[in-house]
């Protein structure tokens, strides 16, 4: 019934943990693709270590988690296709009450459920203005959440009906950074997501994963911005945040990597994202654009909201 896909690079520290979160699921109806991305550690042989029928391992070269995740959907067997990152992992109920959801909501294909982020510290829970209540379950607009918040979709707690990524096209190859954005925009372009309110998902962030210490390099922003186009053209509701959505995220994105960019691509990005974002926002960036690159990024920060 359903397909789960682990992309896996150099993660033996966690890879047995995030396994076993998906071997102990209560619902038993589901094959496991491990997919080792060229890893350099002991990720491979702790895998292989791990005795299941379900379990499926595949090696390829290291060529990014895009084409890991590709080659996991590709060699996929049932209908629907779960994600989870290689160091995170979920509640054992995590995949029942996805499948109770799709009888619930047959006319669907995207389901999620809630997530925590967990710190080193600390475990913070994802949450919105436009959530269902706690423990209820409803389809909601993709859209309508990210003008002022995370996507209510993250690549481990998704589950996907593999004849709409058949559809709308697999994560991008060549993308490093923000390919799951890329793929969740077109997705739910013209699909609701199903929200399962109960967090059984778990996200881990380290330094070592976290978007924060990559740099968002030219071709990838370029990408991102030409996905961005061809949904305002397509898009029919929820156009107002749309829009808030792109002028707060490529603002924010070329304040904080146009010192990383070589004068040529950080004038290419600089004329795409003006075709992008609202009048306001030009005028926002044109004077922040003037301060010194360690000191604005930090001030849109802070005058965002």
């Amino acid at each position: 019934m359903i397909s789960v896909i682990i992309p896996l690079y150099n993660k033996a520290a966690f890879i047995t943990e995030t396994i076993r979160s998906v071997l102990q699921q209560t619902y038993s109806d589901f094959e496991l693709i491990v997919v080792n991305d060229g890893s350099t550690d002991d990720s491979k042989t702790v895998v292989s270590s791990i005795t299941d029928d379900r379990l499926k391992l595949i090696s390829i070269p290291n060529s990014g988690v895009s084409i890991a995740r590709n080659t996991g959907i590709e060699n996929a067997k049932f209908p629907w296709v779960a994600f989870l990152d290689g160091d995170d992992w979920w509640d054992p109920d995590f995949l029942k009450e996805i499948f109770e959801a799709t009888t619930q909501f047959p006319k669907h294909r995207i389901f999620t459920t809630g997530r925590n982020r967990v710190f080193q510290d600390t475990i913070e829970p994802y949450v919105n203005d436009h959530l269902p209540p706690s423990g209820e379950t409803a389809p909601l607009s993709y859209y309508e959440v990210i003008d002022r918040h995370l996507p209510i979709i993250n690549s481990s707690d998704v589950v996907i009906q593999k004849s709409l990524l058949d559809e709308v096209g697999l994560f991008h190859p060549g993308m490093k950074m923000h390919e799951d954005h890329d793929l969740w925009l077109r997705l739910c372009l013209h699909e609701k997501v199903v929200y399962i309110h109960k967090n059984l998902s778990f996200y881990r962030k380290v330094a070592s994963n976290t978007a924060s210490a990559q740099v968002f390099n030219a071709s990838d922003f370029l990408r991102y911005m030409e996905i961005l186009s061809l949904v305002r053209e397509e898009l029919l509701e929820h156009r107002a945040e749309f829009q808030a959505y792109a002028d707060r995220f490529l603002t924010q994105c070329y304040l904080k990597y146009r010192s990383d960019y070589p004068q040529e691509d950080r004038k290419r990005i600089f004329q795409k994202i003006q075709t992008l974002i609202s009048s306001e926002a030009k005028r926002k960036l044109s004077v922040l654009k003037l301060l010194p690159v360690k000191s604005m990024y930090s001030i849109f920060k802070k005058i965002k909201g």
